[in-house]
């Protein structure tokens, strides 16, 4: 059971990848934010089923929701509320493959940050994993953009450090770092036993989704009223995402509730390799050879992390 989290986390990554690439078509139709409030409007009922379920299913009931749990769950849900905004916004920017890339430092955020300032605890052997992940998410995010596409205009690679494309993509590695972290302070606050990951991840997830429904639905009614038409005549896309943002959130969840959020995160960089081959199987597009060699890397860490569990 010691390996549990790898694969719930290596499933969370595959649902994300699918419903990311939904918000992307959704987006063109919605308003950022628009998109953003339809993966928790959604699939609030969806998280509000799996708690029923889950507390059926354990016996448990209504953990000690004190006032700290509630702070670190909305800061949690807002930060990644904000943090799906700027990167739905990055759909939008020009120099979007060079974003996309930054974003991936989330990993090595989580880790330091987790490891200063949360209860994140490090090994050698995890950070050995950590940072071979993060090398085969690079190489395949170089090969992907080739190597012109780090260059811009004659200040080359340099040139992107203040560009809107890297501050976004940087502000939304920080949110998403944050978001990871502040859920699973959250989680573990209400978690009181090994056994109770299930449990305690079902109401963190359910609460979550619940508050940034109350927090982006008035705002969204009062600053856009025609974004309930807009979604009615989406809903089947709509519909989608919900239901790959439930199952893929259930899934984050649970696995921070089992392991180090940055752990977690690193195993989930598998969502870039699931990306990969959809391009070259469903759409027939080239790897390159950095790709491939970052595709071996990238798994290679992922079962780095199952070694250490041995």
């Amino acid at each position: 059971m010691d390996f549990l989290w790898i694969v719930i986390a290596v499933f969370a990554a595959l649902m994300q990848a699918v419903r990311t690439a939904a918000q992307k078509t959704l987006n063109q139709t919605m308003s950022n934010l628009g998109t953003t409030y339809v993966r928790s409007l959604v699939g609030l009922p969806i998280m509000a089923v799996y708690l029923v379920v889950v507390l059926v299913a354990t016996g448990r009931g209504v953990p000690p929701l004190s006032g700290a749990y509630f702070g670190l769950t909305l800061a949690g849900a807002i930060s990644q509320v904000v943090a799906t905004m700027l990167l739905i916004y990055m759909f939008k920017l020009r120099n979007f493959a060079v974003g996309t890339m930054l974003t991936k430092v989330d990993i090595l955020m989580t880790a330091v940050i987790g490891a200063l300032f949360f209860s994140e605890t490090l090994s050698a052997a995890g950070v050995a994993a950590l940072l071979v992940v993060v090398s085969g998410v690079l190489l395949m995010s170089v090969g992907r953009m080739g190597l012109s596409a780090l260059r811009t205009g004659h200040t080359g690679l340099l040139g992107i450090v203040f560009e809107r494309s890297t501050l976004v993509a940087l502000s939304c590695a920080l949110m998403f770092t944050f978001s990871y972290l502040l859920f699973r302070e959250a989680t573990l606050v209400i978690k009181t036993a090994p056994g109770d990951f299930v449990w305690a991840a079902a109401w963190t997830v359910a609460i979550a989704t619940l508050m940034q429904v109350l927090v982006m639905g008035p705002w969204l009614a009062a600053t856009e009223p025609g974004f309930y038409g807009a979604l009615w005549s989406a809903r089947r896309i709509a519909a989608f995402i919900g239901v790959t943002s439930s199952i893929g959130s259930i899934g984050w969840f649970t696995a921070f509730a089992l392991q180090n959020a940055s752990y977690v995160r690193a195993v989930g960089q598998i969502e870039v390799v699931f990306t990969m081959l959809i391009a070259w199987f469903y759409f027939r597009e080239r790897i390159a050879a950095l790709e491939l060699v970052g595709i071996v890397l990238v798994v290679s860490g992922v079962l780095s992390f199952r070694l250490m569990q041995l």
